[in-house]
């Protein structure tokens, strides 16, 4: 794969999930909650920004709730504010628009709050290690993660080299983002329950995993099978990739994160 830089395609649209708005927040959506005095989406965007690795930067948001947040600093964080489409993969795809084919592009989401430059420039290396391919899955192993924050919960998965969580952010080509729309739909429905998701691959690929005996390999090799294309894990061991906020108790251990960094006097 050439050294070049990636392309972002942020992802933040969709709407603000209920134990948000019953805590009485009413952003539009959570990338738009505040997080240590800042916009949880603008944490992500700057680390996406001063990240050597990352040219463009698209963001796949409503574009009056940008506007709103953030004025005339909206071209300091992006280059591009795309409108999203109807569900995650829809979004996605619209992102993807007028990218020429072959570029390989990272999809990130945005309720990654902890997410470095440094963890992004570390991810797009182990891209670039994995070599040519179509889709690149982002993961980290619980052993990194549990050693930094080992109080963040996760779905994780027990394969045969080790226990991992996804991240997030992959890498996909923007040619084979159509291609494999209806297999990402799929996988998207699926994506919090390892379990199911792996009866999607073949009951055999569910009952390898119940045991505890499959190999990351053999996830990958069906992986092409079912897409056509050539998909690989990407195993980089930065934890921040992880540490996403899916419900208010995620937003406050965050916070908690933050605040012993200010007390340490660590940046955030």
């Amino acid at each position: 794969m050439p050294d070049r830089q990636f392309a972002v395609v942020a992802l933040a649209g969709g709407s603000l999930e209920t134990d948000f708005r019953d805590a009485g927040y009413s952003a539009v959506n959570k990338a738009y909650l505040p997080l240590g005095g800042e916009l949880m989406i603008e944490r992500v965007l700057r680390a996406f920004r001063t990240a050597s690795s990352i040219g463009r930067v698209r963001v796949v948001t409503q574009p009056e709730a940008f506007a709103a947040a953030f004025g005339a600093r909206a071209a300091e964080l992006c280059d591009e504010v795309i409108a999203p489409g109807n569900g995650l993969i829809d979004s996605m795809l619209a992102g993807f628009t007028g990218l020429a084919s072959d570029e390989h592009v990272l999809v990130s989401a945005t309720d990654v709050p902890l997410l470095t430059p440094q963890a992004v420039d570390a991810f797009a290396g182990r891209v670039r290690a994995v070599g040519d391919c179509d889709i690149g899955y982002g993961f980290v192993s619980r052993a990194a993660h549990d050693a930094k924050y080992p109080q963040v919960r996760h779905t994780w998965v027990r394969l045969r080299e080790g226990t991992f969580c996804g991240g997030g952010i992959s890498m996909l080509r923007a040619g084979a983002a159509a291609q494999a729309a209806d297999l990402l739909r799929r996988v998207a429905a699926l994506r919090k329950s390892p379990l199911r998701l792996a009866m999607l691959f073949s009951p055999a690929t569910w009952a390898r995993m119940v045991l505890g005996g499959l190999r990351i390999s053999e996830l990958e090799r069906r992986a092409d099978e079912l897409s056509g294309l050539r998909c690989r894990g990407v195993l980089c061991d930065e934890p921040e990739l992880a540490v996403n906020v899916d419900r208010l108790d995620d937003l406050r251990m965050v916070e908690d994160i933050l605040r012993g960094r200010e007390h340490a006097g660590i940046a955030s």
